[in-house]
């Protein structure tokens, strides 16, 4: 019958998600895909799959060789934001849109997005690796950097709202919370405590705004 037809046309070009839970740029893909109720949607396969990152079949859809890595019907799109916005537009009538209409509410939920992509991304791995060169010239520096952005991040964020930037969800929010959850485990490592920890060494880890 036909709607049997339609139905395995739609299993069959279900959108993959190449993705694996240590990393905090495929759970902003998976934060939106839960907010947007589409877990029954959008397939989420572990990279190993296709053989590992660094498979030629996986080296394929993404040269550069990582994750996450959004497979739509043969279509590949690497990078956590272009996921995001393409599966914000590909299921727009599914749940929170994540774009609000306000323009400038929109811009400033951009504006988190760009500052935790351009800055805060790129030198987290301060934390918990040797660091790249070109990056920042030391671990100590790499982690006051860190803070710095934070500091830049917690002015964006508007006071009192039960989201970043209002009183909806936008893409800032499944941007910025994973890292934080990271930031907050393993900061305190370098005796950067979280705000309320109460009297001691060591300086706040987030602002009021981030931590409400």
């Amino acid at each position: 019958p036909p709607i049997h037809k339609s139905m395995a046309a739609m299993a069959a070009s279900k959108p993959q998600l190449f993705d694996m839970p240590v990393s905090n740029n495929g759970a902003r893909i998976r934060m939106l895909i839960y907010y947007k109720g589409i877990e029954d949607r959008v397939d989420i396969v572990h990279p190993s799959a296709l053989g590992g990152l660094k498979s030629p079949e996986y080296l394929a859809k993404n040269p550069h060789g990582k994750m996450p890595l959004l497979d739509d019907n043969g279509f590949a799109i690497p990078e956590s934001d272009t996921i995001a916005r393409h599966l914000v537009t590909l299921f727009a009538a599914e749940g929170p849109s994540f774009v609000p209409a306000d323009l400038n509410i929109k811009t400033r939920a951009d504006m988190i997005c760009r500052l935790h992509d351009v800055y805060i991304g790129p030198i987290q791995g301060a934390m918990y690796k040797p660091v790249a060169p070109g990056q920042c010239p030391s671990r100590a520096e790499g982690i006051i950097e860190i803070q710095v952005h934070l500091a830049r991040l917690e002015e964006l964020v508007v006071p009192g709202a039960p989201y970043l930037t209002g009183a909806e969800v936008t893409l800032a929010d499944v941007t910025i919370f994973p890292t934080m959850v990271f930031l907050a485990f393993m900061l305190p490592k370098f005796n950067i405590k979280s705000e309320g920890e109460g009297e001691g060494e060591g300086e706040a880890l987030f602002g009021p705004n981030l931590t409400a």
